[in-house]
Formats: structure tokens, C-alpha cells, sequence
């Protein structure tokens, strides 16, 4: 199981759910941004009954960066719970691509690098709600971002000495093919989110049910209202009101992706994003044909 925040090492009963899952044979990652682990007395609470995996999600690569995107100045604090948890306990390190980091990605990574990271993960900032409205403000526009990893992926994947992954949440037909299938030789490239493939379910705080943790205001079922325990929640998963619900968000973004022989792979993108974009403005079907001209092309 995934426990993702807001800031989840803040959570109070944390290292008691730890303990629980260990007794119970759970495994658990824990998605942070490493802050509390440069806090000693927490660091060793923490290292007594730590989650099974670590994911490091990295939010500045100077003090000055950290002020612009998070406000607060602890970046020495930060850096250390960073080097602590990748280097005793091996986190994992990942990005999310956003507005804040147009022109400075290489830098980033070259952080992690710097604090032990083996391997990075990239991922794209998708949509968020504000007042019920959706808000792209921190989102790079679809032709900006192909364009700037484009730029950057020489030297990424120089710095990484390869282990570079990119979670793809845009449709593969708006990068050039080469760089898709370039990815997907090198295992660089993951793809269609566990929504669309509908393999697990997330829970917000309150233990409602919610389809995507961008959705935390959205829940679609209710703990104690629409199930109480596993059998009333399979039941309710599969009540014609909740699998509308997934039919609607897993449904094609264009008519054109019907024809394009990478929907399997590729699954639209994040469906989120169709919420401030016009598919039919974005997405171009390939079809086979078009995938072996242009692949002679490039060879």
C-alpha cells in the first residue's frame, strides 16, 4: 500500500500503522519529502519501524528554489533527511515536472545524484482543483514539456547513467516516435496509470474511497455509509453507480485514439488533463504503417 500526503511522515499514527503492517505482512511505501528525516529524534523513532520502500519526492535543489516553490527555509534540514533515507535505507527519488523546474530539470537531478540517488523517476505535474474548478496553473503546456525533456534527456540520462524513468502521463502520439520507443528499449518509459488499468483503489484519511489522489475532495464512496469491511467494499466496487464512475474516467479522450495502435500502451495520458485540454487539438492516431515509415526514417 501507498501512503501519500500532503506530507505523510506528519501523520501522528505512522510509525503505529508501520508496526501493523509488519505484524500483518503488509508491505508499505511511504511517498515523502524526506523534511523529518533530518530531524534526529524522529530519524531514530523512524528507523526502528520503517516502511518496506521509501519514494523521495524532490521539491528544490538549492535553499533559494525550496523559498520559491515550498515557502519555507530548512533546506539544510531537508538535504539531510534526503542523504539518510537514500543512502541508509535506499529511498527512491523522484520529480515532478512542473512550472517551477522549466529550465532547471538537469539541476534537480544532478541533486539527487549528488545526495546518492542511483536512479531517478520523472513524472508530469497533472491538474488540480480549485473550488470545484480545474487548475493548470503549475502544469508546463503539453508542447513546452516534449520540447524542454527533449532538450534535457541527453543530459539526464548522462548524469543517471541511464536510470532515468519517465511516468508518462501524456498521450505517446504527441512526442516524436523515436524518443518513445528509445525509452521504451532502455525500460525508461512507465505507462497508463492504475486507474485506467484499474489495478488498486485509494482511501483518503478519513477512509473514503477516491479514484485518484488528485481527487482527494472527490470521494466516491463513503466509509461506514457505502462499506464497512472488505466484503461490503468489493460489493460496492462493483455497484453500476461506481463502475460508471471508472467507465467514464477510463473512456477514450478522442475518437482518433480508437484507431491509434498505442492506446493499449499509452491510454490516453492522464484523463485529468482533458479537464483544461481539447483532445481533439492534441491527439494523432499511429497506425502501423506510420510507425514502421517512420521508424526507416529515423534509422
Amino acid at each position: 500500500m501507498l501512503l501519500i500526503g500532503g506530507e505523510p511522515t506528519l501523520w501522528a499514527p505512522l510509525l503505529r500503522f508501520n508496526e501493523f503492517c509488519v505484524k500483518e505482512g503488509l508491505e508499505s511505501i511511504l511517498i515523502t519529502n524526506g523534511s523529518s528525516f533530518g530531524n534526529e529524534r524522529f530519524w531514530e523513532r523512524y528507523r526502528q519501524c520503517p516502511n518496506t520502500k521509501i519514494a523521495l519526492s524532490l521539491k528544490a535543489s538549492t535553499a533559494s528554489q525550496l523559498r520559491e516553490v515550498a515557502g519555507v527555509s530548512n533546506f539544510r534540514l531537508i538535504k539531510r533527511g534526503i542523504v539518510r533515507a537514500i543512502t541508509e535505507i535506499g529511498a527512491q527519488v523522484s520529480i515532478t515536472y512542473n512550472t517551477f523546474y522549466i529550465d532547471n530539470l538537469v539541476d534537480m537531478v544532478q541533486f539527487a545524484v549528488d545526495c546518492g540517488a542511483a536512479s531517478v523517476k520523472i513524472d508530469f505535474c497533472s491538474v488540480v482543483f480549485n473550488h470545484d474548478r480545474p487548475d493548470s496553473t503549475y502544469m508546463v503546456p503539453p508542447d513546452k514539456l516534449v520540447k524542454n525533456i527533449l532538450r534535457d534527456y541527453p543530459k539526464l540520462e548522462s548524469l543517471t547513467n541511464g536510470h532515468i524513468v519517465f511516468e508518462m502521463m501524456l498521450p505517446f502520439c504527441l512526442w516524436p516516435l523515436e524518443f518513445i520507443q528509445e525509452l521504451k528499449q532502455k525500460n525508461q518509459l512507465l505507462s497508463v496509470c492504475h486507474l485506467l488499468k484499474r489495478q488498486g483503489i485509494i482511501f483518503d484519511e478519513e477512509g473514503n474511497l477516491i479514484m485518484c489522489n488528485a481527487l482527494f475532495d472527490y470521494p466516491i464512496a463513503r466509509y461506514r455509509e457505502d462499506f464497512d469491511d472488505g466484503q461490503s467494499l468489493l460489493a460496492c466496487l462493483n455497484t453500476p453507480k461506481i463502475r460508471k464512475f471508472y467507465d467514464r474516467m477510463g473512456c477514450y479522450p478522442s475518437v482518433k485514439c480508437k484507431d491509434c495502435d498505442w492506446y493499449s500502451e499509452c491510454g490516453g495520458g492522464c484523463p485529468l488533463r482533458w479537464s483544461v485540454y481539447k483532445p481533439e487539438e492534441l491527439i494523432r492516431p499511429i497506425k502501423k504503417a506510420t510507425r514502421r515509415k517512420e521508424v526507416k526514417d529515423y534509422a
